[in-house]
């Protein structure tokens, strides 16, 4: 029985996805390369290099741990492309991120809206651990234009609870954001920044 278009088309699809994916693995060799090469691939000259490493280590995802100290460096990185792929390869790990948490800070600062994305996000699953850059949260909380990045500073300061008092007056204006999210996450942060401890006194 002789193939129609769409079969000829379905094997066409077909093909190309899987050269893509024999690509992807390596080619012949069937290897990813290992979470230590590309954390050493970090530090290349040549920004290409970097940049599919860093996107390499965000593929990993949580196993991707090791690399947070080299991933936090390489926000600093002189190439855009590489700061942004080494950010949104933090925010993949979740857990473990307290060495990256002062270059996350910092980072916070960047021109590039999508390296502050998720910087910003990257923050919110440090949890209490982002308390380091409190400070810098704050601040960018006030300055930024972007909703979705003010709802994770947002989101972010929340975690830290009383940790986060100095921040309360950039929040009490979240709280008044035209965003519907930032705001109520805001309020939610504040409620828990106040919450009275166990004692039933105020948290200094």
């Amino acid at each position: 029985m002789p193939e129609t278009k769409n079969e000829n088309a379905w094997l066409v699809s077909l093909t190309a996805a899987l050269a893509i994916a024999f690509v992807a693995v390596g080619g012949c060799g069937g290897q990813t390369k290992s979470v230590s090469t590309l954390t050493s691939e970090l530090t290349d000259a040549n920004p290409q290099v970097r940049k599919n490493a860093a996107k390499g280590l965000e593929n990993y995802g949580p196993e991707s741990l090791a690399a947070v100290p080299a991933l936090a460096e390489a926000l600093k990185d002189r190439n855009d492309k590489v700061r942004y792929r080494a950010a949104k390869a933090l925010s993949k790990v979740k857990d473990g991120l307290k060495p990256a948490v002062p270059a996350l800070g910092a980072a916070l600062a960047d021109p590039n809206r999508d390296i502050r994305y998720y910087v910003a996000k990257a923050l919110e699953d440090a949890g209490e651990d982002a308390g380091p850059a409190m400070t810098a949260m704050a601040a960018a909380l006030e300055k930024e234009q972007d909703p979705e990045i003010r709802y994770y500073l947002v989101r972010s300061l929340k975690n830290l609870g009383a940790e986060a008092k100095p921040a309360v007056p950039v929040l009490q204006k979240a709280a008044s954001d035209k965003n519907d999210k930032v705001r109520e996450a805001a309020t939610a942060a504040l409620a828990k920044i106040n919450k009275p401890s166990a004692s039933g006194a105020q948290p200094r």
